[in-house]
């Protein structure tokens, strides 16, 4: 069976707080270099960012810690895309998985272009979560990975699980 899975930024809530509490400014002079992760694209030349302090935890895991990310200085809304941002397959990742506790059960460090297949199989095995997204390089979180339980629903019928296929087979931004 072939599972699904959506990516997870960071919300426009969790942003907007960020951007109240400050960091260091930054004017983007280098594309790519500068990656923002509410929208999930790398800055053009010339976009104010701030680089922040993240926590994606919600548990008190021993692996739980903050991470450096960058984000637009004013909001940039959500991704709108049904592929693998570009931000996320150009770079070396470090691709880790996590249980219910959030406890890391596997690992990988990946080229980004491998990073769909590497979901899959980590999410393949039912003990995992989610899947956090770090570029390997800076370690910087990028993003967190879920299932996609629109796909996987059992209550609907073969007939419109056959339309929706399409759909379901392909990343779907949360």
């Amino acid at each position: 069976m072939t599972r699904t899975f959506q990516l997870t930024p960071l919300d426009t809530n969790s942003a907007a707080e960020l951007r109240q509490e400050g960091g260091t400014a930054y004017v983007a002079d280098t594309h790519p270099g500068f990656p923002c992760r509410q929208c999930l694209r790398d800055a053009d030349v010339g976009d104010e960012l701030l680089l922040v302090s993240h926590d994606p935890f919600s548990t008190n895991s021993p692996y739980r810690s903050a991470s450096p990310i960058f984000i637009h200085r004013h909001d940039c809304g959500a991704p709108i895309t049904d592929v693998m941002p570009e931000q996320l397959t150009r770079r070396l990742l470090s691709v880790r998985a996590f249980n219910e506790d959030e406890i890391m059960i596997d690992a990988a460090v990946i080229d980004g272009a491998d990073l769909e297949d590497t979901l899959a199989r980590f999410l393949d095995n039912d003990e995992t979560d989610h899947v956090h997204v770090h570029n390997a390089h800076r370690g910087c979180w990028a993003t967190a990975v879920t299932r996609d339980p629109s796909c996987d629903d059992p209550t609907k019928t073969a007939a419109v699980q056959m339309q929706e296929s399409e759909l379901c087979h392909t990343v779907m931004a949360h």
